[in-house]
């Protein structure tokens, strides 16, 4: 998804449906977990600074 994309969505008022991601497993998250709850990882990032 590009940067414009998501300022698009953004103007709307739709939001990120899964804003954090695993890096462990790759899981998406809706709530940024202290460890993942699909592998135990404890590597959760904001998904906006993964995907550009």
């Amino acid at each position: 998804m590009g940067v414009l994309d998501r300022a698009a969505r953004l103007a709307r008022g739709d939001s990120e449906p899964h804003p954090y991601r695993c890096m462990s497993c790759g899981a998406d998250l809706s709530v940024q977990y202290h460890s993942c709850p699909e592998c135990g990882g404890y590597d959760i990032r904001a998904a906006k600074w993964v995907d550009e």
